[in-house]
């Protein structure tokens, strides 16, 4: 008969109290310490991906707007502001000059407010800087440029033509002119086939009509529109009676 002594029994009992130790120090220690690093990792990347939608909300705005006064000697502007981005865009401070406005104005995607009566002091011989800020914290200046107020009105020195061409597949030329007969000071060429919609400012140098020509390529050189026939049509700014940049919108699908 084999008798097991009182040593074996002791290394026995030493034995699952270490495993049972072991366990606990698992349980009580390690598996937490994982779980809290684990959940760690996880708000990280949270957090990460939070940022990530911050910035490309941050890059994808784009607003276009120009201020001007009601009359030739008002002292009210208002702002007419374009969302030309896919989101909505929140308005929340327009600056003139020095003096901040707050605002909580909301533009819908692909839509045009005017925000009105902007109070202004008038000096002569003066500059008004506007800048429209947004709640992504993107700051944008007038597509017209600095107004000016002298003793004869307001005058602002960056008069244009905006041309918008509705594009799904195309490469066109942009021709303007002063008259009809007389020779284009401005002309674009595109050097590749774009697949987007397609705009370009052509600066004038004061009020007045102009005559554009637009034609898209066809593979071997470049042909008008029939209908309509984009070719002399006449544009009109008439600063300060209505706005310094003309929009003119050209439907892409060229017969």
């Amino acid at each position: 008969m084999r008798i097991i002594g009182s040593s074996c029994r002791r290394r026995g009992i030493s034995t699952i109290l270490g495993v049972i130790i072991f366990v606990g120090i698992m349980f009580t220690s390690v598996i937490p310490m994982f779980l809290v690093m684990n959940q760690a990792d996880t708000l990280h990347e949270i957090r990460k991906h939070d940022m990530k939608l911050l910035d490309e909300g941050h890059f994808r705005e784009d607003i276009s707007f120009y201020p001007y006064a009601l009359t030739n000697d008002s002292d009210i502007l208002n702002i007419s502001i374009a969302n030309k981005c896919g989101a909505t865009v929140k308005i929340i401070r327009i600056w003139i000059n020095n003096e901040n406005y707050t605002l909580n104005e909301n533009i819908q995607s692909m839509q045009t407010r005017v925000l009105e009566n902007f109070i202004v002091e008038l000096i002569n011989q003066t500059s008004y800087t506007v800048k429209v800020v947004t709640e992504k914290g993107n700051s944008f200046s007038s597509v017209a440029g600095t107004l000016h107020h002298s003793e004869g009105g307001w005058y602002t020195p960056s008069l244009g033509i905006c041309v918008h061409i509705e594009n799904i597949q195309g490469k066109y030329q942009i021709g303007a002119k002063i008259a009809i007969e007389a020779e284009e000071f401005y002309q674009y060429n595109m050097t590749n086939i774009e697949h987007e919609d397609i705009e370009k400012m052509i600066w004038v140098d004061s009020p007045g009509s102009y005559y554009l020509t637009i034609k898209k390529w066809d593979g071997g050189d470049y042909v008008l529109d029939v209908d309509p026939v984009y070719n002399d049509f006449l544009i009109k700014i008439n600063y300060p009676i209505t706005k310094p940049i003309t929009d003119v919108y050209v439907s892409g699908i060229f017969s």
